[in-house]
């Protein structure tokens, strides 16, 4: 589990190891995922930091779980990071973390885990996406491409291991109570329009739980339908951009990037 010490990841945790996995943990914060790993019920539960945005440790993560855990039965890609910004004057450092952390890490990571799911004859692979990457929001462009990136990444490997043992799901959340991104702007003085909807990190941990039981390909979490607007979006751009302004979501995310 990546970005294990954030508000979602650490909810998805909790869930996991409360239906008797054993977790590896992985974030930046090794005291926050000591905390973690200490409240969890069971035993032989892992803390590792890592460093995502660096290929390096992202190509040496899965040897290192393999060697404190064993073998992965599954696999989430939750680690996360965003910015907010009118896109020109996005710092070009954010940009490249944004598309390092976000995308190509969960790419290396499932690389990796791939082969010893299917030499084992199970396993399975969850990509933390958005709801981000099914509409595009005002000031979000890098952090939306990813995770619209993740979303269809999701999709070609179901395509491509079709028929093997090994599944694949993608989680969109929407705005999210304890999660990590939407908190900080709450804390910022940037309150969300009803509008948009939202869920919970909890919500967010059953919707993992849910897709990996059942091995849904995409699942969604949050209080308003979002699929409505993925069909306006293939098929009627300009109203789909309309929606997005009349909901307040552009506004929103338009606000968070002059309040940083």
């Amino acid at each position: 589990m990546t970005g294990a010490a954030g508000g979602i990841g650490s909810a998805v945790v909790r869930n996991l190891a409360g239906h008797g996995m054993t977790v590896v943990a992985t974030d930046l914060d090794q005291d926050a995922l000591d905390a973690l790993i200490h409240s969890l019920p069971g035993e032989g539960h892992v803390a590792l930091t890592a460093d995502l945005s660096s290929r390096k440790e992202a190509s040496a993560l899965l040897g290192r779980v393999e060697e404190a855990s064993g073998p992965i039965d599954l696999l989430v890609n939750n680690a996360g990071y965003e910015r907010t910004a009118v896109f020109h004057e996005i710092d070009l450092t954010d940009l490249d973390k944004i598309l390092k952390v976000n995308l190509r890490a969960p790419m290396i990571l499932t690389h990796a885990a791939i082969p010893g799911m299917l030499e084992r004859g199970h396993g399975h692979v969850v990509q933390m996406a958005s709801t981000a990457g099914m509409a595009g929001a005002a000031c979000l462009e890098p952090y939306g491409a990813t995770k619209a990136g993740l979303i269809r990444f999701n999709e070609s490997l179901r395509a491509t291991y079709r028929g093997k043992p090994v599944g694949f799901s993608a989680i969109c959340p929407g705005w999210t109570k304890g999660g990590g991104m939407f908190e900080r702007m709450r804390a910022r003085g940037n309150e969300p329009p009803a509008t948009i909807g939202s869920t919970t990190a909890e919500e967010v941990a059953e919707a993992v739980t849910r897709a990996v039981t059942k091995n849904l390909p995409l699942v969604m979490s949050n209080s308003r339908p979002v699929r409505p607007m993925t069909v306006l979006t293939t098929l009627t751009p300009r109203l789909a951009g309309r929606v997005m302004e009349l909901t307040g979501a552009n506004k929103f995310f338009r606000t968070d990037a002059k309040n940083r």
